[in-house]
């Protein structure tokens, strides 16, 4: 649908956009986990300093808004294969530079994303922060509506933190709606590292009435 796409679908202007955020993520990981001398990160911040005065003289954008009224048109992948996702979506868009970013898989009803989290998301050393873990399954319960055909909106979300989340490794995330109640969708997540359930996630949605939209 218009805003949701695959990466083979993505046009010059989004393609640009990524372009983009890969870098700025890769100046967040560097600047948070290697030591510079302050010399050479004073003068990044006056180059950065004339960028960011650049792109903010830039006209108003206007981000797609179909995909919020027309929730009929989200349609979820086949099995194994990946769910269409905005550039801009800002835990999991690549044209995002605060995304981790995720490529996200339909497993059957289920979504799944294996991430390998870098040190800009530290929060005890060698540990990920625990609310860039929530924020992961807090997106990754969206890409579940696609399942439902509904926009919804997080009515709350709980995370039972078992183990540290690593950083530098790779783990595999996993949701999935356990039950529906007229407008409640009731959801369930769990995150494994090296075979292990490090982490436990349960959220309750709320579907949208769009006439307030």
């Amino acid at each position: 649908m218009p805003g949701h796409k695959t990466p083979d679908q993505f046009d010059r202007d989004e393609l640009a956009r990524i372009a983009v955020a890969d870098q700025m993520r890769r100046v967040h990981h560097a600047l948070v986990g290697l030591s510079h001398p302050t010399g050479e990160l004073e003068a990044l911040a006056d180059r950065l300093s004339v960028e960011a005065d650049r792109l903010s003289a830039g006209g108003p954008r206007v981000r797609d808004e179909v995909r919020w009224k027309r929730p009929d048109l989200m349609a979820a992948p086949i099995d194994g294969e990946e769910f269409p996702n905005a550039v801009d979506r800002p835990v999991s868009g690549r044209g995002n530079p605060w995304s981790v970013p995720l490529r996200v898989m339909r497993n059957g009803d289920r979504a799944e994303a294996t991430v390998h989290l870098g040190k800009g998301y530290e929060g005890a050393p060698d540990r990920a922060h625990g609310g860039v873990v929530a924020a992961i399954y807090d997106d990754l319960f969206g890409f579940l509506l696609m399942f439902e055909h509904l926009v919804a909106f997080t009515a709350f979300i709980k995370v039972d933190y078992r183990a540290a989340t690593p950083l530098g490794a790779d783990i595999t995330f996993s949701t999935w709606i356990s039950s529906r109640d007229g407008r409640k969708l009731h959801m369930h997540g769990e995150c494994v590292a090296d075979g292990v359930v490090i982490t436990t996630a349960e959220a309750l949605f709320i579907e949208m009435d769009l006439s307030n939209m």
